[in-house]
């Protein structure tokens, strides 16, 4: 399936046949300056190219003939106890499938006898090295071309964001059952990834976000230190990855079981607006419309709520939305959680307050897979000086919403992937 990666690649920079693909993979990290060695996970360009999920590969990709040159590291016995077996250049020919396989310290020979016009990397840092062995680079056509070939997933792909959404699934369930009072929200990631490892996938893609009661209105909440209490929102955003691809799914749900009746509400205005923006994927809606369509839902149901005052259009043009829908409705997704091409070459960022922080700025096109996940939210840190502003705060019922700033926020998120009349939605997790 690799191969098929390799020759879309080729196939979108075929004007630059007499140019050779550089991608150096990624290296074991450490923590600071000490021998503690974080888990490897493979570059994601090296990895769409490749399939390696090894530390210390190399490739060349020859534009025209489409050659594919794999660099192995030239392992020692000391590698051998330490970090595992050494596999021979035969081992590596037969398991990865390259046209050639050399050592990586035959890299500036294989180079020298290719003799490219130009060597295409994926940044400064790689294409520094190159240059140092007489080449000519680019290190910006790479990274944009790879980005437009991963915008579009396979079939292979696909399977595998449905293979990472299936089993996020099941770990959100596992939680759903076992959540009870009096837990610590630290109890309830080591529960969810216990589902998820069991498995068999062992990297998670992003920090997950296990956040109760106020924590749930702090978005990328990491600390995952409080005791769950009854009558508190749990907010879950975590997922699970498969040979790199990504799920992320949220969901919201009450400790104890049963929503308070304010609770409820902000739920159902939240799902409302998920469910709507979800109906309404298809080749050609572009995401800021998706966007702005959920914060109307948000906004409608906040004054049907009695929350806020005033006409929805009025509401909407004075961005009275942002205060309570401050995030993006939803990002691209693929081999990163936030995956590229997201902003295509030429298209900028829209500055409006609840706007700006929207990943994507696309319009939609069959293959393309998707997060959907509108929020709302009482976060103090938005609502207290709008409540001393009088351009934002007449809009605002201020008694009502000051009795809700430690309620916290409820986020619903599903994976989609876009079709040619609609969409399929990846995630089937209780909503």
């Amino acid at each position: 399936m690799h191969h098929l990666h390799r020759q879309k690649l080729t196939s979108l920079i075929s004007e630059h046949g007499n140019s050779v693909v550089y991608i150096q993979g990624g290296r074991v990290a450490s923590r600071y300056s000490t021998d503690y060695e974080y888990p490897f996970r493979q570059e994601s360009n090296f990895l769409y190219l490749s399939g390696i999920q090894e530390p210390d590969f190399h490739l060349f990709i020859h534009v025209r003939s489409g050659d594919y040159h794999l660099f192995a590291p030239r392992r020692d016995a000391r590698y051998a106890v330490w970090a595992g077996f050494i596999r021979t250049l035969e081992e590596y020919k037969a398991r990865f499938k390259p046209d050639f396989i050399h050592y990586d310290d035959e890299l500036s020979i294989e180079l020298k006898k290719m003799d490219p016009e130009k060597v295409l990397c994926l940044n400064g840092d790689q294409a520094k090295l190159i240059r140092r062995e007489g080449f000519k680079t680019d290190d910006n056509l790479l990274k944009d071309a790879l980005a437009h070939c991963r915008i579009i997933k396979t079939a292979w792909e696909m399977d595998q964001l449905r293979k990472a959404s299936e089993v996020a699934g099941r770990a959100h369930a596992r939680v759903m059952a076992e959540v009870e009072p009096g837990m610590m929200e630290y109890q309830i990631k080591a529960l969810y990834e216990y589902v998820t490892t069991s498995e068999g996938l062992l990297h998670q893609p992003y920090n997950g976000i296990y956040a109760s009661g106020k924590n749930s209105a702090v978005l990328h909440y990491t600390e995952n230190k409080k005791q769950l209490n009854d009558g508190d929102f749990l907010l879950i955003d975590a997922g699970a990855e498969c040979n790199g691809y990504a799920a992320d799914i949220t969901r919201t749900h009450p400790v104890s079981g049963s929503f308070t009746s304010v609770q409820r509400d902000l739920y159902h205005i939240t799902l409302k607006a998920q469910k709507n923006a979800l109906i309404a994927i298809k080749p050609g809606v572009k995401m800021e419309d998706l966007h702005l369509g959920a914060c109307r839902d948000i906004i409608g149901g906040l004054k049907d709520m009695g929350l806020v005052r005033g006409e929805i259009d009025e509401l909407m043009d004075k961005n009275i939305f942002s205060l309570f829908f401050p995030h993006g409705l939803g990002h691209l997704m693929g081999l990163d959680t936030h995956d590229v091409g997201g902003y295509p070459k030429g298209v900028g960022k829209i500055d409006r307050p609840g706007v700006k922080y929207l990943r994507a700025r696309i319009q939609l096109e069959p293959g393309m897979v998707l997060t959907i996940e509108p929020g709302l939210y009482m976060i103090p840190a938005l609502l207290e000086p709008a409540f001393e502003d009088p351009e934002r705060a007449k809009y605002l019922n201020a008694d009502r919403l000051k009795g809700l700033l430690d309620i916290g926020g409820v986020r619903i998120e599903d994976n989609a992937i876009v079709t040619k009349d609609g969409m399929i939605n990846l995630t089937a997790v209780p909503k």
